[in-house]
C-alpha cells in the first residue's frame, strides 16, 4: 500500500512538471497599410512573474504608434520594449511586487501591415520566463502567420464601404444569385475559400464592429 501511495505521488508530480508556459499568436489578416493588433496569449504562466520575449515582425510590417495594451494574463506587471540592433523588438513584462501572471490574453501590440500583398510568417523567439525565486525557463518559439490584403474585408462590391449592400450581396451568392462585380477574395471574411453562412455573419459582424 506504501508502494502505490509513492507511485501515485511520482506520477502526480510528472504530470504537473509536463504542464509547460507557453505563449500563443493569433494570426492576423488585414488590408495593406491597415493598423491592426497582435494578440498574445500565456498558458500554464501562474507559476511565473517575469517574462521576455523577442518579436521578429514579417517585412514592411511595423509596430504603431498606439501603446501596447497589457492584457487579463498580467497582474499589476510593468512592460518595456527595446528595439534591437537586427530591427526586432524586445519585450520584458515585470512585477516589482513578483506578482504571478494569470492565463489568458497577455498582450495586445498595435502594428501597421505593409504596403504590398502578401502573406507570411513572424515569430516570437527567445521565449523566457522566471519564477519568484528566480528560477528561469525557456519556452518554444512560436510562429503566426500574417495575411495583407490588397481589398477591403467584406467590401464584396468594392465600392470602399462594407455596408448593408454587401451584407445582401453575399446573401445572393449564397442563394445562386452572384451580383455583377462581386468579389469573391473581399466575401470570404474567414478565409475558408468557401462563401456560406459563416462569412455572411462575417460582414454583418464587419458593419456592427468594424471587424470580422
Amino acid at each position: 500500500m506504501k508502494r502505490l501511495y509513492i507511485i501515485t505521488i511520482v506520477l502526480v508530480m510528472i504530470t504537473a512538471n509536463s504542464r509547460a508556459q507557453s505563449l500563443s499568436v493569433a494570426n492576423i489578416e488585414a488590408q495593406t497599410g491597415e493598423e491592426t493588433e497582435l494578440v498574445v496569449s500565456l498558458t500554464e504562466g501562474t507559476s511565473m512573474t517575469a517574462l521576455q520575449f523577442n518579436l521578429a515582425l514579417p517585412e514592411g510590417m511595423t509596430l504603431a504608434e498606439s501603446d501596447v495594451a497589457l492584457g487579463a494574463a498580467t497582474n499589476g506587471h510593468t512592460l518595456n520594449v527595446e528595439t534591437l540592433d537586427n530591427g526586432d523588438h524586445l519585450f520584458v513584462l515585470y512585477s516589482m511586487n513578483l506578482n504571478p501572471f494569470k492565463d489568458g490574453e497577455l498582450l495586445r501590440i498595435p502594428v501597421k501591415m505593409g504596403n504590398v500583398a502578401t502573406s507570411v510568417n513572424g515569430k516570437l523567439y527567445t521565449i523566457r520566463t522566471a519564477t519568484a525565486d528566480a528560477v528561469s525557463h525557456t519556452c518554444k518559439n512560436v510562429e503566426f502567420t500574417t495575411k495583407v490584403n490588397d481589398f477591403v474585408l467584406g467590401d464584396v462590391n468594392d465600392d470602399g464601404t462594407v455596408d448593408i449592400s454587401d451584407y445582401i450581396g453575399v446573401a445572393n451568392h449564397i442563394l445562386g444569385n452572384t451580383p455583377d462585380g462581386f468579389s469573391m477574395e473581399a466575401a470570404d471574411v474567414n478565409g475558408d475559400d468557401t462563401i456560406d453562412i459563416s462569412d455572411y455573419i462575417g460582414v454583418a459582424n464587419i458593419i456592427l464592429t468594424g471587424k470580422p
